[in-house]
C-alpha cells in the first residue's frame, strides 16, 4: 500500500491529536504505558508531517516541539533538549518567528529545567516570553502551555 501525501497529513493530525490527549490526561506523571504511547504518537506525528501534503517548516518545528515536550514529561532532559534545539534550528533556518519561535525557546527552557540548568532555563523563558505573538488566540494558547507543568522546580513561569 502506498501512503499518499494527503494520507500522511491525516495521519499526522491524528497522531498529533492523540499525543495531546495523552498529555492532557497525565501532564506530569503518566503511567509507563501512557508515556510509551505518548512518545510513539509524537514521533509518528513528526514522521507523517515530514511527508504530508502541504507540509511546511512550521509543521516540522511544531512536531519537534511536541517530541521535546513528551521527553520533558518523561523527565529526559537530554532528549527534550535535542528536539528543542531541532525546533529552534528549524525556526531559524526557515525564518519562523512569532508563535513558533516562542515555542522553540519554551522547549529549550523546559528541557534545561529538566536537566537542572536553572540559569539556562530562565534565559530561554525570558526569550520565549519576549517573542511577540501577534494573534491573541495564539498568545493565549502559548501562555497556557507555558504555565503547564512540568517545570522541575523552576517555579511557575510568568510571561
Amino acid at each position: 500500500m502506498t501512503i499518499t501525501p494527503d494520507i500522511h497529513r491525516e495521519l499526522a493530525v491524528e497522531a498529533n491529536n492523540a499525543t495531546w490527549e495523552l498529555l492532557g490526561s497525565s501532564p506530569t506523571a503518566p503511567s509507563p504505558d501512557d508515556a510509551d504511547e505518548m512518545l510513539r504518537c509524537a514521533y509518528a506525528a513528526g514522521y507523517h508531517w515530514a511527508r504530508a501534503e502541504g507540509s511546511s517548516p512550521a509543521n516540522v518545528a511544531r512536531a519537534e516541539w511536541l517530541i521535546s515536550r513528551v521527553w520533558a514529561v518523561r523527565s529526559d532532559g537530554a532528549m527534550a533538549l535535542r528536539h528543542g534545539q531541532r525546533c529552534l534550528a528549524t525556526c531559524e533556518s526557515a525564518g519562523l518567528a512569532d508563535f513558533d519561535l516562542a515555542y522553540a525557546y519554551e522547549a529549550i527552557a523546559r528541557a534545561s529545567a529538566c536537566r537542572g540548568e536553572t540559569d539556562e532555563a530562565r534565559d530561554h523563558l525570558r526569550r520565549a516570553s519576549g517573542v511577540t505573538i501577534a494573534d491573541a488566540e495564539d498568545r493565549e494558547l502559548f501562555e497556557s502551555d507555558l504555565a503547564a507543568p512540568p517545570w522541575f522546580g523552576l517555579g511557575r513561569p510568568q510571561s
